[in-house]
C-alpha cells in the first residue's frame, strides 16, 4: 500500500521524518498492506518530564481489521523503531500507533522507547526460527534454544511436523511477522513474537517464538506452530 507523508507540529516540533523513518513507515505500509502516515509532537508539563513522540497512523488494512490490536500495535512500533539509526531512537521518548479501522474507530497504544530498546535484541531469536523452518535448518534453532525453557533436542519434531505442512500445502513461500506481546513466567516477562508462514498454496499457518526478556538472553525459550 502506500506511504502517506504528513508533517504535523505540536508546540516547538516541526520536522521532516529521516530517510530511516520513511523506511520504517513503508515497512509497515507494506508488511500490513496499509496506508501509514506519521506525525511528530512534543508533550510538555510543568513539573513532569517532557515528551517526544514519533507518531504512526495506519488505516486502510484489512490484515489489521482481522488481528487484535493488542497483538500488532507493538509489532508496528518495534518494526518503525528498528529502522532509526542511534541518534534518531535517542530523539524520541515513546512511539505512539493508531489505527483507524474499518469503522472508523481509532485503536491507540503508546510504547516507551526504553522498551523498545529491550525488544530490539530479540528480534534475532525470531529471525533465526523463522529462516530456519524455511531452510530445513532445524539444528540452528536447536542450537539457539535456550535449554532451561526447552531441555530436549527438537530437530526431529520440527523436522516431522514441517514435512507435514508442505505436504499438505506445498513449499513456505515466506514468513510474515504481525505481532508482539508480554507474557508471564511467574514473575518473569517474556516476548511473544506473532507470524504467519505463507504456503505455495495460498495456504496461512501461524506460528509463535517466545524469546526471554532479559539483557543478553536472545535465545528461543519456547514456540509453537498452530
Amino acid at each position: 500500500m502506500k506511504t502517506i507523508y504528513i508533517i504535523l507540529a505540536s508546540l516547538l516540533l516541526i520536522s521532516c521524518a529521516s530517510e530511516n523513518e520513511k523506511k520504517g513507515l513503508d515497512e509497515v505500509a507494506e508488511l500490513y498492506n496499509a496506508t501509514a502516515s506519521y506525525s511528530k509532537g512534543i508533550s510538555s508539563t510543568v513539573g513532569k518530564k517532557t515528551i517526544k513522540r514519533f507518531n504512526i497512523k495506519l488505516s486502510d488494512s484489512k490484515l489489521l481489521d482481522s488481528l487484535p490490536i493488542t497483538e500488532s500495535a507493538a509489532n508496528i512500533a518495534l518494526t518503525v523503531f528498528k529502522n532509526f539509526d542511534k541518534k534518531e531512537k535517542n530523539n524520541y521518548t515513546e512511539l505512539h500507533v493508531e489505527f483507524i479501522n474499518s469503522k472508523n474507530d481509532t485503536l491507540a497504544y503508546s510504547f516507551p522507547v526504553r522498551l523498545l530498546q529491550r525488544l530490539l535484541p530479540k528480534i534475532k531469536a525470531y529471525t533465526i526460527f523463522s529462516e530456519s523452518i524455511m531452510s530445513g535448518d532445524f539444528e540452528r534453532i536447536d542450537n539457539y534454544k535456550n535449554s532451561d525453557y526447552i531441555g530436549v533436542s527438537v530437530v526431529e519434531s520440527l523436522k516431522k511436523y514441517t514435512t507435514e505442512l508442505t505436504e499438505r500445502y506445498g513449499d513456505i513461500v515466506d514468513y510474515q511477522p504481525y505481532g508482539l506481546v508480554e507474557v508471564k513466567d511467574g514473575k518473569k516477562s517474556l516476548a511473544r513474537f506473532l507470524g504467519f508462514f505463507n504456503f505455495s498454496n495460498g495456504k496461512q499457518v501461524a506460528y509463535s517464538v517466545t524469546v526471554d526478556m532479559p539483557k543478553g538472553k536472545e535465545k528461543i525459550a519456547g514456540y509453537r506452530i498452530f
